[in-house]
């Protein structure tokens, strides 16, 4: 990837600008209350597993509501699917299920893309419809944006995308609202560098739509802007196809086919990156 290229880059925010961790527990919390006192403690447990990767819940594979079978796809093409206790499926109902690629809509069809959607199947699973887990979800970004819930700046994040400003522009495009995403990026002392924000961007199914809405509000083509973030599917391979670069943070450790121009492992890494790019352009 040329730096000196590169006029404008677009940043996701969840994972990609903070590393904290610690509001999952709190989100499975929230999510297990509204489930049946029965089931609370299976839905506990199956979470506990997928922390481990020790479940068949796992980053970087799509959750068939309907089914409720996980599914492991390359290029939305389903090449393995698995019942919920880990049985995995003959090839020939896998290809009769799924003859046609997956159509992604974080409903029917959720895909894991990070740590944020593993709950959800498993909520799901034990009988929470989507509204109830959207309204955990909401609650916990209530409780990210208090005073209770507190947060490590990436070292060096700040000075470097204050540095990067002065040659290219910086957009953050995240899928979360926007009022807990401000305060969030006013506790990490982000919230003045970005030249636009985008709030609610319905990742993947409008990442295209966002990315054509850049490239003309900054004028500049597709190869001169970078996608930087966390999710594979949101960030990264949606727009690989048109000619975006993309920094992709693989704090899963997805396999290998999940390529980038250029990948790390957390997201305090990310300042090296973007340091080098501020002093080659």
């Amino acid at each position: 990837m040329n730096a000196q290229n590169i006029k404008v880059i677009v940043f996701d925010l969840d994972g990609t600008l903070y590393s904290e961790t610690s509001h999952f527990a709190y989100y499975a919390e929230r999510l297990k209350e509204r489930l049946p006192r029965v089931v609370q403690d299976d839905f506990m447990r199956d979470y506990r597993a997928a922390e481990k990767k020790k479940h068949v819940i796992k980053v970087g594979r799509v959750y068939d509501v309907l089914h409720d079978l996980i599914l492991v796809h390359c290029d939305r093409i389903v090449t393995e699917a698995y019942e919920w206790n880990g049985y995995k499926i003959p090839e020939e109902r896998v290809k009769w299920l799924y003859p046609e690629p997956l159509v992604i809509d974080n409903e029917r069809q959720i895909s894991i893309g990070d740590f944020w959607w593993v709950p959800v199947p498993i909520a799901c699973h034990y009988g929470l419809d989507f509204d109830a887990c959207h309204e955990a979800f909401l609650e916990t970004r209530h409780y990210m944006m208090s005073p209770d819930f507190t947060m490590k700046k990436i070292p060096g994040l700040k000075e470097t995308l204050e540095k990067l400003r002065t040659t290219n522009k910086l957009v953050l495009l995240t899928n979360s609202p926007e009022p807990d995403s401000r305060a969030i990026l006013r506790k990490l002392d982000l919230d003045a560098l970005f030249d636009q924000m985008i709030f609610n961007g319905k990742k993947p199914a409008q990442t295209l739509k966002h990315f054509e809405a850049i490239k003309e509000a900054f004028a500049v083509e597709y190869g001169e802007i970078l996608s930087v973030g966390d999710n594979w599917v949101n960030e990264i391979y949606p727009v690989q196809k048109l000619g975006v670069k993309t920094l992709f943070i693989n704090t899963h450790e997805l396999s290998p086919e999940h390529q980038a121009d250029v990948v790390v492992t957390h997201p305090e890494a990310i300042v090296a990156v973007l340091r080098r790019m501020a002093v080659e352009t």
